[in-house]
């Protein structure tokens, strides 16, 4: 996935103390739309008695929304890097607030009804989702596709990989502490924005409260920035790149004890179900998904190493305990072994073939030994090679020379 460094880093200046909220809005040619977000933005502030302001991350608009903005008493601030992500990200470091809120400039959003998020934080709370699907979607307001396939089905995703409690995990009017949203480091510059800021905040075991939402049909009369298979795409990309477990390890394990199965049932015979035979041939089959699904349990273990390296998710108890008994050593032993006994049935199938004067034999007979022996034979060496590649991975940083 390809990702570009975006203006959040704990590097950015602290905001001023007396700002408490900053309403951040990402704004790419939203002229028709822009004053009456604005205006209730303001309203919200100011009925409120809350210190803030209104902040408009702008995307390079051409139909002079900088121009209401302006005019509205907003403060402006120029993201050159395209994308929703990018502006957003580019918002919320250049926010003076304590808290931030985001939400669209389309007028789908009740920036009047932002007292429950607030309330939320005051409380204690690190993120807080709105969740449309609590609050009401309005006729016409979301297409029939996201409301009732796209959105259920990536936010449920959402929940089964990461154990977060939040039931829209796409909405885009949500609230959160200023600094935890920086630490978190979120670099996508499009759509998967969204999830990428759910996904890190559970990562990062935040708080994360949920509170009821509204949407409404959007107010401009020309298409949404949104893409529906393509974003759709991107969404449900970044939710497995950030579960090995999901992507790798839990199919892999899968195929490799059901492909193994197979492979040591038919290798003492064939076998039946009702009037259906398996026999060597099935066994090939088996031992393609055995072999696939250890080539995904080894991926998984690497993508676990590679992400606790990277600072993508903490270590958890059980990768440490892993990793405290893994050793190279130990990998080879245990991948060495595999190659042995398959090298040894190898060894063995040449012998019935040369006591057969290295004629012609019974296919399926010399198949019984021939295909577990190559399993063992390969799963020896994908142990082996992943045990060098995974102790890579594991090498300690190098000291800095101190001066």
């Amino acid at each position: 996935m390809s990702a570009v460094r975006l203006p959040i880093s704990g590097e950015a200046i602290a905001p001023p103390a007396e700002i408490e909220l900053s309403i951040v809005m990402p704004c790419l040619n939203e002229a028709e739309t822009l004053a009456v977000c604005i205006k209730k933005a303001k309203a919200f502030l100011d009925t409120h008695g809350i210190a803030g302001e209104v902040l408009i991350a702008d995307n390079g608009s051409t139909d002079g929304s900088q121009q209401i903005a302006n005019a509205m008493g907003a403060r402006i601030v120029a993201i050159p890097v395209r994308g929703y992500g990018a502006a957003l990200a580019g918002g919320i470091a250049a926010a003076r607030g304590r808290f931030v809120a985001m939400g669209d400039a389309d007028d789908s959003y009740d920036f009047g009804s932002l007292m429950p998020f607030v309330e939320r934080l005051r409380d204690g709370a690190d993120l807080v989702m709105g969740n449309r699907f609590q609050g009401g979607i309005a006729p016409g307001a979301m297409p029939v596709l996201h409301r009732f396939l796209g959105n259920p089905v990536l936010s449920l995703l959402g929940r089964a990989f990461f154990d977060v409690p939040v039931g829209d995990f796409h909405c885009g009017l949500r609230a959160f502490r200023r600094d935890r949203a920086l630490a978190l480091g979120l670099t996508s510059p499009g759509m998967e924005f969204a999830s990428e800021m759910v996904v890190k905040a559970s990562i990062a075991r935040l708080a994360i409260a949920e509170v009821p939402t509204t949407l409404a049909p959007d107010g401009r009369s020309r298409p949404p920035h949104l893409r529906t298979w393509r974003d759709g795409w991107r969404h449900l990309r970044f939710l497995l790149l950030y579960a090995p477990r999901f992507l790798f390890f839990y199919p892999g394990v899968a195929l490799l004890l059901a492909g193994a199965g197979v492979t040591g049932v038919l290798a003492t015979g064939d076998a039946s179900i009702g009037a259906v035979e398996f026999g060597p041939h099935t066994m090939i089959f088996a031992t393609m998904a055995a072999l696939i699904g250890a080539q995904m349990v080894c991926l998984a273990v690497l993508a676990r190493l590679f992400g606790i390296r990277s600072g993508m998710w903490p270590e958890s108890g059980a990768m440490r305990r892993l990793r405290g008994w893994f050793t190279v050593e130990r990998g080879c032993i245990a991948g060495g072994l595999a190659l042995l006994a398959g090298l040894a049935g190898g060894v063995a199938s040449t012998w019935l073939w040369a006591q057969a004067g290295f004629g012609a034999l019974v296919p399926g007979e010399l198949m019984r030994l021939t295909i577990p022996s190559m399993l063992l034979g390969c799963l020896g060496v994908q142990i082996g090679a992943t045990s060098f590649f995974a102790a890579l991975l594991d090498q300690p940083q190098g000291l800095r020379t101190l001066v």
